[in-house]
């Protein structure tokens, strides 16, 4: 298998490369994997940029007894990079659903292209940040009814139960005052 350049301009970097870029990108691994196997395992090390070259995966959060579904990648989506960037962990699995081939490059590589490939490596980040963008976009159009949703479940909540928490807080603060005056007179 080799990189597949054509693809990765027109559907990733959205850029021509030059010849000493795609010698640069020779660090490329390409790693195939079959349904249900694991991409990315929740916790691991992080330190690798994920690009999904072909087939279907699902982003899953596995905290606590039930699995959630977070996203789904197709061809073309970066992933894998909050903890590429950070360098730590990982904060979720992947899991591919079907056949799929995933281009991976490590950290050190990309350390290697920054040095050598500046408009490379530049690209790439702008690409990571592009796909931040729309992830951020996404979860805020998702979010954003939600609470509202709550706001306006919040101010329809009797006047009695908004005040409860300061009443019990005075009562508190009396009693405790009360009991420490008690312990206090003589």
């Amino acid at each position: 298998m080799s990189v597949d350049f054509t693809w990765l301009e027109e559907s990733v970097l959205k850029r021509t490369l030059t010849s000493e870029e795609k010698k640069a990108l020779s660090c490329i691994q390409i790693k195939s994997y079959k349904a249900w196997d694991k991409i990315i395992e929740q916790d691991q090390d992080g330190g690798t940029l994920y690009i999904f070259r072909s087939g279907v995966a699902d982003v899953e959060d596995n905290n606590g007894s039930d699995r959630v579904r977070i996203a789904n990648i197709k061809e073309g989506t970066m992933f894998g990079e909050l903890s590429f960037m950070s360098d730590e962990k990982t904060t979720a699995e992947v899991i591919a659903k079907e056949t799929s081939e995933v281009y991976q490059i490590s950290r050190g590589d990309f350390s290697e292209l920054m040095r050598n490939q500046q408009n490379l490596a530049y690209t790439i980040m702008c690409r990571i940040l592009n796909n931040q963008g729309k992830i951020i976009r996404e979860m805020n159009s998702q979010l954003v009814p939600i609470l509202r949703n709550i706001s306006k479940k919040a101010n329809s909540l009797p006047l009695f139960i908004k005040l409860f928490p300061i009443f019990f807080i005075i009562a508190y603060i009396l009693a405790f005052s009360y009991i420490s005056w008690k312990d206090f007179s003589y």
